[in-house]
């Protein structure tokens, strides 16, 4: 019995180790790629519509230049925003993009680090108790913002820089935010499940 509980021990030690790894690795990218970009304003940027490589259908994309090397395929409407005297700032579009990834990333990690502490919580302790409610409503709260911070701080971006600038409603929004209502339930399961708990413990 006692080596069962130890193998369940060290694979959710396992898993926990695997968890962080991934938040490291994500934040890491996520940060390189944003300096990179934010160290870059003085290059040269275009955007080409052009046929990807290795594409022989005649399907052609807009794709972004730095330097004359790709960088990635982009939404045409994204980088052809105008500021008040008519000049186009691939740069700071560029950056917008970038800031909007950075939030995602932000709050997935600090979503992540709770999900982290849920599990090891649990190598020794009950799953049902009053911390890991707070943390799995934490997590719905985080969704929600999950839902709205990106986008709105890349609106404020755009409004700071351009005449023009617009959000368009995507349903993964409302998926995010359909998710969040279903975490927030499981909370109240758990919730649920830790008075449950408590009677039982008063009792015996």
């Amino acid at each position: 019995m006692e080596e069962s509980k130890l193998k369940v021990r060290r694979r959710k030690i396992r898993i926990m180790q695997a968890l962080t790894s991934f938040l490291v690795m994500i934040m890491m990218f996520s940060l390189q790629d944003f300096f990179r970009d934010l160290t870059s304003k003085n290059a040269t940027y275009e955007i080409r519509y052009e046929m990807p490589l290795g594409v022989t259908n005649g399907q052609h994309v807009y794709e972004l230049f730095k330097n004359g090397e790709h960088v990635c395929d982009v939404d045409y409407n994204e980088f052809n925003l105008l500021d008040e005297n008519g000049n186009q700032d691939i740069w700071y579009c560029l950056i917008i993009q970038d800031v909007r990834n950075l939030c995602y990333m932000v709050i997935l990690s600090i979503m992540l680090i709770v999900v982290i502490i849920i599990v090891n919580d649990t190598i020794d302790n009950a799953p049902f108790n009053r911390p890991n409610v707070k943390r799995i409503r934490l997590i719905g709260v985080l969704q929600i913002a999950l839902a709205i911070v990106p986008g709105l701080v890349t609106l404020l971006m755009k409004f700071f820089k351009f005449e023009y600038a617009n959000i368009n409603f995507q349903w993964t929004g409302f998926y995010m935010f359909i998710i969040a209502f279903a975490i927030m339930m499981l909370a109240q399961v758990f919730d649920y499940g830790v008075k449950l708990q408590e009677d039982v413990d008063s009792i015996a």
